[in-house]
């Protein structure tokens, strides 16, 4: 699922050939995919994130924000199939999405800023992340990684690396870690979390994990077999030797 880095990618990607361009027309191909039609003629003027959510400030007032959810993504080069199309002056982006779970809204500046209002804080922010909210929940720390009131745009892939990186128990009590614990998930967060935006575009082609997906493969660090468990019904991988 796309999480912060794949969605800064893709912000990075349609910056390059939609900034400035304008709306000439919109296909919708899935029922479930609401479009108004009035975006049509406006400019793109900036195309940015929140969290996972994409956000295409247009001309007016108006502003697309798009949840790529599972499997959603936006493709440049027309795809066999698409649940949504937009046309700009400057070419089209395909809205790609084969378990239709992604959603798109057009939304007033005052509906965007009540629903971005929701979101934790920002973990690439200049101050790094900020684990306020993080700390006060009596979750396992992995949990809490994935509640995006707490923190936003972290998701199941990249709470098991920083927390690899950070030698955390994913099975801790956010609330009980020390000091030196959070200083270490910090600088965890942020490592994950740039390594996999400096993948850049090919990032679903030549991704390496840690942790992720490795399950009874040897660590990295020392060697002992990752293991696999759930946690709210999601898979979480750590070392346990490196994780105590």
């Amino acid at each position: 699922m796309p999480e912060l880095p794949e969605v800064q990618i893709l912000v990075d990607q349609l910056t390059s050939g939609l900034m400035g361009a304008r709306i000439t027309a919109v296909e919708v191909r899935d029922a479930k995919i609401k479009l108004r039609r009035d975006i049509v003629g406006r400019r793109v003027e900036q195309i940015w994130r929140r969290g996972k959510n994409l956000i295409f400030d247009l001309s007016g007032g108006l502003h697309l924000l798009a949840h790529l959810r599972m499997t959603g993504w936006f493709e440049l080069k027309e795809p066999k199939r698409y649940r949504a199309a937009i046309r700009t002056g400057n070419g089209a982006i395909y809205f790609e999405d084969a378990r239709r779970f992604g959603v798109m809204d057009v939304l007033a500046s005052s509906q965007l800023h009540a629903f971005l209002a929701a979101l934790g804080p920002e973990p690439l922010s200049k101050e790094g992340p900020n684990l306020s909210r993080v700390v006060k929940t009596t979750r396992p720390i992995k949990v809490a990684l994935l509640d995006q009131r707490l923190i936003a745009g972290i998701g199941n892939i990249y709470a098991s690396e920083s927390l690899w990186w950070a030698r955390v128990n994913p099975r801790r009590r956010a609330n009980r870690l020390r000091v030196v614990e959070l200083k270490a998930l910090r600088a965890g967060i942020v490592k994950s979390l740039r390594k996999a935006i400096d993948y850049g575009p090919r990032i679903f082609n030549v991704q390496h994990f840690a942790v992720y997906d490795r399950g009874g493969k040897p660590c990295l660090r020392c060697r002992t077999p990752i293991r696999r468990i759930v946690q709210a019904q999601r898979s979480t991988f750590y070392c346990p030797r490196c994780q105590r």
